[in-house]
């Protein structure tokens, strides 16, 4: 059954690259889904920066034009009330990073269909979601201007290419307490690829929860191959 997962969280989560590594992974089960970038606010790290990787994996792609690419200001993609409303196949929505990007998946929420489901994604390395307190704060916020009540969390922790198992396991510990606070289970947890080989030390660190592998698609400038 077809499904609308919205993903949304602070600036720095990594909830772009969580929404792309979900859509690739739905892509590569059979299924048909299309990834809107609603990131209208925030110029960098945005789902449209690899569209055609997406593309060459049968992703469709739902985006500002490439004339507004760069532009700093909130472009909604053509058409995305009707995209949200009645587009086949699974859905998946990436959302802007603060409460003021959220707000543009507000106005939205008359379009979003009966059982679209929010994420948000918690970095407990990240400024203002370090402690519960601050992460609690941050859900309320972010989902209230988004207009959608979440309906689990993801786990995505890390310290980029340094993360370690631990850090997994420490951040689904953290995300799993922030979620008795909130009435909410952890839906899944964000992992670097390059670990899913310590296979038995992995399943230790997630005692049963859902891993999402994580391939690193938004580059910095210098990351960037010429």
């Amino acid at each position: 059954m077809s499904q609308v997962t919205v993903f949304y969280g602070l600036y720095g989560s990594g909830k772009s690259e969580v929404s792309i590594n979900y859509a690739l992974c739905l892509a590569r089960e059979g299924r048909a889904v299309t990834i809107v970038d609603l990131d209208a606010v925030t110029p960098y790290f945005r789902v449209r920066d690899v569209r055609e990787r997406l593309l060459e994996e049968g992703v469709r792609v739902v985006a500002p034009k490439e004339s507004v690419r760069h532009a700093d200001l909130p472009v909604l993609p053509e058409g995305i009330r009707r995209i949200l409303m009645h587009g086949e196949g699974d859905i998946v929505v990436d959302v802007g990073g603060d409460p003021t990007g959220a707000r543009v998946l507000g106005g939205l929420k008359d379009a979003l269909r009966p059982g679209a489901r929010g994420l948000f994604v918690v970095n407990a390395n990240r400024p203002f979601s370090r402690t519960l307190d601050e992460a609690e704060e941050a859900v309320r916020r972010v989902t209230t201007s988004a207009g959608l009540p979440p309906q689990g969390l993801v786990s995505n922790t890390h310290m980029g290419e340094l993360t370690q198992i631990e850090h997994i396991s420490y951040g689904l510990e953290f995300a799993e307490a922030l979620g008795r606070r909130l009435g909410l289970p952890v839906v899944m947890v964000g992992v670097p690829a390059w670990l899913k080989s310590q296979e038995e030390e992995l399943a230790g660190a997630l005692h049963g929860a859902e891993p999402l592998y994580l391939e690193r698609y938004l580059l910095k400038p210098w990351e960037i191959p010429e």
